[in-house]
Formats: C-alpha cells, structure tokens, sequence
C-alpha cells in the first residue's frame, strides 16, 4: 500500500537557522517527513528579523510543517538529547561553519557512528574546504557573485560615474535592492533535493553518507544560463535602465488603469499579438516594414516599445489581458500584490496554492501551498510553528517524566517561546 504521504516514516532533524536550509527542510515537511527543528533557547534568530507583525511573517515559511525543541547545545544534557534523537533520525540538516558541528558533538563522524543510515546534509556559503570555507554567508553574497544581483539591477547599473554623495547612494540602494532573496530559496530547492538523493542512495546501499553543498554552487545552477561561457553563447538579455524589460515584447507597460506584463517569445505568438491589436483599434504592427522580422523589431526597440506603450494605454489592464490571452498572446495584469493573488485569485483557489492552516500564536492563516502534485502520495501542508512549541512533547516521547522535563527546563537546558501579543 503507498503511504499517505511521499515521505512519510521519515524523520529528519533540522539544525539550522534563517532562510536557506530551514525552508529547504519545510518542503521536506510538505512532502510528509516529519520534520524535527532543534533551535537554541532563544529560538532561530529568523524570528526576529522585521518589525511590527513583520517579523512573525518570514518564520512562518521557514517553520512550516515542522516541530520545534529548544535546546542549549552546549551543556553536556542537551547534547545528549540531540544524539538520542539522531538514532531514529534519517536525515539531519545543518548550516553551520566548518568545526562548529565537531565542537557541539553533532560532527558527521560522531554521528554516523551512532546511526550508520543517516544522510548528513551539511549546506554551507562556500563549501567546506578552501580558504573561504570559514567566512559566514548570507544570501546577498551568492547573489552577487553568481551574477543574479547585476543582472536584477538592469543595463543601467552599474553607474558609468557617480559625482557627488546623493548619486552613490541612489546607486548603491538600486544595487542594494536588486540583490533580493531568491539565492536562499534556489540553494532550499538543492538542499531539499540532495537530502531526496541521499535517501535514495540509502535505500540501494543500505548506508547513509554526509553530503556537502554550497550557496554559490545551488546558484551557479540556478544562473546557468549565464554561468558557463562558450564560443558562440548568446548575450544575457538585460532590463531597460527602468527596468521595464528586457526587450519591447518582453517587458511592462503602463495601461490605461494598472500595469500589464507582455511576454512574446514567437512569431505565431508576435502575430497574434499584431492581428489582436489591430482589430482592437491599436497600430497595424503587421503592415509596419520596421517590425518585419525579430531582427527588426530588435533593431527598432525604442520605437516599437512606444507604438505598444500608446496603444497598451488605451484600455485598462484587466481587458488587455482578457484580450491578449484569447487571442494567443500572452499578457497578464501585473500589479496585483502577491498577497492577494494568492488568497483571492481562481486559478490560485482551485489549485490549492494557498490553503489555510491554524498558528499556535496568531490564529488561521494562509500559506503556499504544494511545490509538486503527487496524485497517490498528496502534500502534507502544516502552519509555522513556536520556538520550542514541542519541546515537552519530544522530551517526553525520548521517555523523559513531567519532573525530568521541569528540571531541564529549570537547568536551561530546554525552553519554548510562549506566545506574544500580536503588534496592534
């Protein structure tokens, strides 16, 4: 009989903080692993990052599905802890530097000896050897030196010249805010998928293994359309200076009421596009010599870019992209928040993207929903959850009594968040 979810009867330990490797474990969690989060007695210091409701908000995502013990590390009891529950644990992921794991007891060898079958998935900034190995990350880094911070920033950036003090700091916002958070959920997608791998290889070889990735490496991968150079590799298409686009069939335009998002990517669609705009009493695009080809309509950017800039700001956003999808053409509204696209859109609705769950501190909620769609094995899709909000629950599965646990706490080598008045 198939289990009733893909990953259920395993067990994974998560030691780890922030964004990266946390998330990573929670799409574990929707696969239906159970998912044992050990924080420190304060709690991951992800819970804290924002202000105002803000910073309930991200550790809501990087929590979700999962169950929570606070522990210190460092007393010789709640080292012992950690290592009762590796020994029924399958995987254990970690984002801590080089010796770290080693100087708290929770190394790969001191492990593996405990529980030969366990994947040891250790996600580092840089790998684990080198002279880089030791230096903290953060996703700003990969996001810089792969490539994907300059390239968010569009053609204008970086600066040519900067002459005086307000200039560099308008460049330096602009370069600050194009380096956004995307490197710590493409390196959650390849510590999910190598913890997936490593399971794999248990099941064919009977042994677990400790498995090593990197931030820059998950996204060299990502960027791997620009990351590889050859003979002959075209040129990475940009954004406009406003960051527009890329190019005039692929970019926003203002409309009369909202933004719509075009994205032409053939000549069936480029067609299309033009017959659809015509008969709506826009530009014969089709009849105009300059936008013959792709290579024209490359080399008459700025003109094209105004003819469906006038003719995109003569009806409002939800018609366009009425008008366009019938017709063949891709276009879509694009200034809805997230938030409400998620909550309120149809499509979202009926592909469950965005189902509700009950958080212990704030109350229903809802969330992302399935990343994949098993049809014999569904998603298991829980809330975020407190720091430490198991705590009693795992001591007492390990066989702790009510007065061991009490004593624990009393000795600060266990706790839990109690919750907070939510920010008015």
């Amino acid at each position: 009989d198939a289990p009733a979810h893909a990953l259920d009867g395993v067990t994974v330990l998560e030691l780890a903080t922030v964004i990266a490797a946390p998330l990573g474990a929670s799409l574990l969690a929707d696969l239906g692993a159970r998912v044992i989060k050990i924080e420190s007695l304060e709690g991951d210091p992800y819970r804290y990052m924002g202000q105002g409701f803000g910073q309930y908000v991200g550790s809501t995502k990087t929590t979700a599905g999962k169950e929570s013990i606070c522990l210190d590390l460092k007393t010789v009891e709640g080292k012992e802890i950690v290592h009762r529950l590796v020994r029924d644990a399958d995987v254990l992921i970690h984002n801590y530097r080089p010796g770290v794991p080693e100087r708290l007891g929770i190394g790969y060898d001191e492990l593996s000896a405990l529980r030969p079958e366990l994947v040891y998935v250790s996600a580092l900034g840089y790998g684990p050897d080198g002279p880089s190995a030791s230096r903290p990350a953060a996703h700003p880094i990969p996001g810089a030196a792969m490539g994907g911070a300059l390239h968010q920033a569009g053609s204008g950036m970086p600066p040519t010249d900067c002459d005086d003090l307000d200039e560099i700091r308008e460049a330096s916002r602009w370069l600050y805010v194009s380096n956004e958070a995307n490197p710590d959920p493409n390196t959650s997608v390849a510590i999910a998928s190598s913890a997936l791998l490593g399971l794999y290889a248990r099941r064919r070889t009977g042994r677990g293994q400790r498995i090593d990735l990197s931030m820059l490496g998950a996204n060299a991968y990502a960027n791997s359309d620009d990351f590889l150079s050859y003979e002959g590799k075209p040129e990475r298409l940009q954004a406009d200076p406003e960051l527009y686009g890329p190019s005039p069939v692929r970019r926003l335009y203002e409309a009369a009421e909202g933004w719509v998002y075009l994205e032409i990517s053939s000549e069936r669609e480029w067609q299309a596009l033009a017959a659809a705009l015509s008969r709506l009493g826009g530009p014969d695009l089709a009849a105009d010599a300059r936008f013959a080809t792709p290579e024209d309509r490359e080399r008459e950017a700025q003109a094209l870019a105004a003819a469906l800039g006038e003719a995109f700001a003569s009806s409002g956003a939800d018609e366009w992209e009425r008008e366009l999808i019938a017709a063949g053409a891709p276009c879509v509204r694009a200034d809805v928040p997230q938030g409400e696209f998620l909550r309120d859109d149809e499509h979202m609705r009926a592909n469950g993207f965005a189902p509700e769950v009950e958080h212990a501190g704030f109350g229903r909620y809802q969330r992302w929903g399935p990343t994949v769609t098993l049809s014999r094995t569904p998603g298991r899709y829980g809330p975020g959850v407190l720091a430490g909000q198991h705590t009693d629950a795992i001591l007492a599965e390990l066989g702790y009594t009510a007065e061991g646990i009490a004593e624990l706490r009393r000795a600060r080598v266990a706790a839990s968040e109690e919750p907070k008045p939510l920010p008015e």
